[in-house]
């Protein structure tokens, strides 16, 4: 049998609310070198994560919509929702301005060959690990490559 995200996750979960600036949870990212955290509410339920990608990604210049012009009109070539979310990605201050809502979590019995597979699928920074809906710990890229370091497979 395989190794279990049990085997592997980090079980000092390091979290943050919605209401974190982005500049403490970026401060958070860099002085405990990880890449991600997940985010509670109040009375700790799991919310979503936020990691390094979405600072990154929050930190692209604006893009500005395509337009054409016909007889002094201009007419967008994309939705203006597009526009919107643009705006709102840019003026993000807090956690809860970017985190991920929908990013995947696994159990402590997930294989890691899993865990290995929506690393590769989704473009996530870490995965929370949760049992019963409380989380009980996080699994990073780093911690996969770890038991690479330590000689152990990734797949038994």
């Amino acid at each position: 049998m395989g190794k279990s995200v049990r085997d592997i996750m980090v079980k000092d979960v390091i979290t943050v609310r919605k209401e974190t600036s982005l500049r403490d949870l970026a401060e958070i990212l860099t002085s405990r070198h990880i890449g991600g955290v997940p985010v509670l509410d109040e009375g700790g339920r799991y919310l979503g994560v936020v990691g390094e990608h979405d600072l990154i990604r929050h930190e692209k210049p604006l893009h500005i919509p395509t337009v054409i012009t016909l007889f002094d009109s201009w007419i967008p070539l994309e939705l203006p929702s597009s526009l919107k979310k643009e705006i709102e990605r840019i003026s993000a201050t807090r956690v809860a301005d970017l985190f991920n809502q929908k990013a995947p979590t696994v159990t402590p019995d997930t294989p890691v060959r899993n865990a290995v597979s929506l690393f590769e699928r989704e473009d996530v920074d870490i995965l929370p690990v949760l049992e019963s809906g409380k989380i009980v710990g996080v699994v990073g890229r780093g911690d996969l490559v770890h038991l690479l370091v330590t000689g152990d497979d990734l797949i038994d």
